[in-house]
């Protein structure tokens, strides 16, 4: 009867008890059963994705849908956590609450730029830069995250370009433009 129940269920199948004993050298997760269904196979996002005639549909990295992130860093509570009697006299402790910061999707050019504009951030730890001076949020005087490489390569890349426009700008409107004088190489003796 548990066999037939499991079998039917989601996730019955994954219980500890039908888990595969490996010694915890292999790990079977929902995305495992997902993939062996074809789920990831038809998504042109997924490298391996190909058609019904095998030809891979992967175009490569899209540019949008993108991710932003609420300009204050504000969260919102997604599991409410469970408030526990500690023993002694340390008092109620909130356990299990989980939280994400409150984000919103740019799907074209011109709402990416509005939610620029309006002070939304590209990286979840730019969020948490600005919530770490409030003392109101949980990351209050807490270290942020660090960022990727790519995105902070990507981020000095935008700014040469915005740069190089406001140059070319002033340069159009008949400003002169001084470049700092170049270092002289030291000769090592």
């Amino acid at each position: 009867m548990s066999e037939q129940r499991g079998a039917q269920g989601w996730p019955g199948f994954m219980r500890p008890s039908r888990a595969p004993r490996t010694g915890g050298k292999t790990m079977h997760t929902a995305f495992h059963v997902m993939e062996a269904m074809g789920y990831f196979e038809g998504n042109p996002a997924n490298a391996g994705a190909r058609d019904d005639q095998g030809l891979p549909l992967y175009t490569g990295p899209v540019e949008y849908p993108k991710m932003f992130y609420h300009p204050t860093g504000e969260e919102r509570i997604t599991v409410p956590g469970e408030w526990i009697e500690q023993s002694g006299n340390r008092g109620p402790k909130l356990v299990g609450e989980q939280r994400e910061i409150i984000t919103q999707v740019a799907r074209s050019k011109e709402e990416e730029e509005q939610l620029r504009a309006d002070g939304w951030w590209d990286h979840p730890a730019k969020a948490i830069e600005v919530a770490v001076t409030n003392p109101d949020s949980r990351w209050y005087k807490k270290a942020v995250p660090s960022m990727g490489a790519d995105t902070r390569i990507r981020g000095l890349e935008n700014e040469v370009e915005r740069l190089k426009k406001a140059l070319e700008e002033a340069q159009a409107l008949g400003a002169k433009v001084t470049h700092a004088p170049k270092p002289k190489p030291e000769l090592a003796l």
